[in-house]
């Protein structure tokens, strides 16, 4: 496994603007491979959008299931990426112990393993078997792991990912130069203020 990056630029904070991450991932994709892979990202991203959009405590066992679905496919769509892909696994438990042999599973966040203990078996009704309590914990980190997940299964072209990078770093810029002038501007106001000509 090659040494990660240290670089400032790398920041978690950075990366949804900059894509550096991002684009070093897409730049080692086929195109057959992108056309394997976006099947199942578009089944997760599709799932995990629905589930986010689910708040009320009556339809938490749904918004969790559909985590779970939502991460079944980011694995698939993982496994399938690889250079000598062997056909998607059959069931959650197999994409789950999959994954834990790639080498992105040593960088996975902390919430992962809490994640996996829950969605990692073919128990057809584990997640409406949890507590409030169980499920309330496991909410947060299922989240977190599903965008994670689907952050490794990039499909966008390099091409594509430098536009977007381009366009998010001319919005940071304005908005920057926006509040920056908004704050001299309420600075300069105030100084009037306090010193009044007389």
């Amino acid at each position: 496994m090659p040494a990660q990056n240290l670089s400032l630029l790398d920041s978690p904070l950075l990366e949804p603007i900059l894509l550096r991450k991002a684009s070093r991932r897409a730049r080692v994709l086929t195109d057959s491979a992108r056309a394997r892979m976006s099947p199942w990202v578009k089944a997760s991203r599709a799932r995990y959008s629905v589930a986010l959009e689910l708040r009320d405590p009556d339809t938490q066992a749904v918004a969790l299931g559909l985590l779970r679905d939502a991460a079944f496919y980011a694995l698939c769509a993982i496994e399938v990426g690889e250079p000598a892909a062997p056909p998607p696994a059959s069931s959650a438990k197999v994409a789950w112990e999959r994954f834990n042999q790639l080498p992105e599973s040593a960088v996975a966040p902390p919430v992962f393993a809490v994640t996996r203990s829950a969605f990692a078996t073919d128990e057809v009704l584990a997640v409406e078997a949890l507590d409030a309590n169980e499920a309330e914990k496991l909410r947060p980190a299922a989240e977190q792991t599903v965008a994670w997940l689907l952050g490794l299964a990039e499909v966008q072209t390099p091409k594509r990912l430098t536009r977007i990078r381009r366009l998010r770093t001319l919005l940071l810029g304005i908005g920057l130069t926006v509040i920056g002038w908004t704050l001299v501007s309420y600075w300069l106001a105030l100084a009037a203020l306090s010193h009044p000509h007389g």
